[in-house]
């Protein structure tokens, strides 16, 4: 939105479906640089990153029916600490957060104004900001335009599900939740690589069914149901685009007791390379969207839309058994930065809440390993060492397994 006259109020529909989910999403990436982070200097790239990009300056607006964006006139400030704050009454209304403890920074948004791949252009920013402060990296930083809103009736064009408002004649499915539990497993790419290779198909295919084999067991039946998102920027024709714009899917596979990777991995691929599909991408989108474009104009409180939402949710096939988001790069994912970068990037962490499922994987990729970042609500002892278990059957190396105990410290 840098340069533009658009209303910020002209996001909002694109990540209001965040606002009527009953929990409030934070999403955390965390770098560990080379040495401990100045926050002097950090505070400098923070407002350099925000300058150069006009669409994280806003805040909410609470409506009686629903949410509006506003452009926002207050200095943003740089937190000390890992605690996750809440946004946005802990962040002076900003709707994202940094803050620095120790080697890392850790970067936080509210999912309402972006999902990964269109904030991580923002947070690849700060860090090229902050490194050129710190270091003298040289990088050069021009503004960072965001991509107007797509047009919104011409993607409800392809929703093929009839247009009737009201509440729908079912209740949403139970999800079952308790205290958040994360560990982290990390795999050796190469050998990932060499196991989709035996198999015939995409490494994250391969990586689906080693998923798919690990929670089986805990699932109480056979066949394991999961949910994964596709970016449709592309297909929008907004490659630009900062705000929320993905299409999730769900698959299912038999993986009960005896069942091999290659026994269902053909049938993961051929469902992934389906949703890829430009017109079954933007169908549904679609269907996704039309569900929030008639939830949103629904006059009634924010609380009965809040419910009417999760019941259509429900009704579209969700939740699941397990959410996977596979990030691949976890700085700019159209790999537009410098790859001198790496060279002050330690390592990486990623932290969004399992939504609509009750454990949630999500997998970055970075010098040859796979981060598998787990978040669990049902806090079940043994999903680390399962994966292990699986990985190891299946000739994929384990570099490391760490089980950090309970959720971010945040409660709402």
């Amino acid at each position: 939105m840098a340069g533009s006259k658009i209303s910020p109020s002209a996001y909002v529909r694109q990540g209001v479906m965040y606002y009527y989910r009953e929990k409030t999403i934070y999403c955390r990436y965390q770098y560990a640089l080379r040495d401990a982070v100045d926050p002097g200097l950090l505070q400098a790239a923070a407002d350099a990153a925000l300058a150069a990009a006009d669409y994280f300056k806003v805040k909410l607006v609470p409506q009686k029916q629903g949410v509006d964006l506003a452009a926002q006139e207050e200095p943003f400030t740089v937190c000390r600490g890992s605690r996750l704050r809440a946004m946005p009454d802990e962040t002076g209304g900003y709707l994202f957060n940094i803050s620095c403890e120790g080697d890392t920074i850790y970067c936080d948004w509210y999912h309402l104004i972006a999902d990964g791949h269109g904030i991580a252009r923002f947070w690849t920013r700060l860090l090229m900001e902050y490194c050129n402060r710190r270091y003298g990296a040289g990088f050069a930083c021009p503004p960072l335009p965001s991509a107007p809103p797509y047009d919104m009736d011409a993607l409800l064009a392809h929703d093929p599900t009839p247009r009737e408002e009201g509440m729908p004649a079912v209740d949403p499915v139970p999800l079952e939740a308790g205290a958040l539990c994360r560990s982290i497993v990390r795999l050796d790419k190469d050998s990932l690589v060499r196991a989709a290779l035996g198999c015939k198909v995409k490494p994250v295919s391969a990586l689906l069914g080693l998923l798919s084999l690990a929670v089986q067991p805990f699932v109480g039946r056979q066949r394991v149901e999961y949910c994964y998102s596709t970016d449709t920027r592309k297909v929008l024709g907004v490659p630009d685009a900062f705000y929320n714009c993905v299409a999730s899917f769900r698959h299912g596979v038999d993986a009960g007791p005896g069942a091999r990777l290659a026994d269902f991995a053909a049938d993961i691929d051929a469902g992934l390379r389906g949703s890829l599909d430009p017109g079954t991408q933007l169908t549904q989108m679609a269907r996704m969207m039309g569900w929030v474009c008639r939830v949103d104009a629904l006059r009634a409180p924010l609380r009965i839309k809040r419910r009417v939402f999760g019941m259509g949710e429900a009704m579209g096939n969700f939740p699941a058994d397990f959410w996977v988001s596979y990030l691949g790069d976890p700085l700019d994912p159209d790999r537009n930065y410098p790859p001198a970068l790496l060279d002050y990037i330690r390592d990486f962490e990623v932290w969004v809440p399992p939504d609509g499922a009750s454990v949630g994987f999500e997998v970055a990729s970075l010098r040859g390993q796979l981060i598998v970042c787990i978040q669990d609500k049902l806090g079940r002892a043994g999903l680390p060492d399962a994966l292990c278990a699986v990985c190891a059957r299946e000739n994929v190396g384990v570099l490391e397994k760490t089980v950090l105990g309970p959720a971010l410290p945040y409660q709402e």
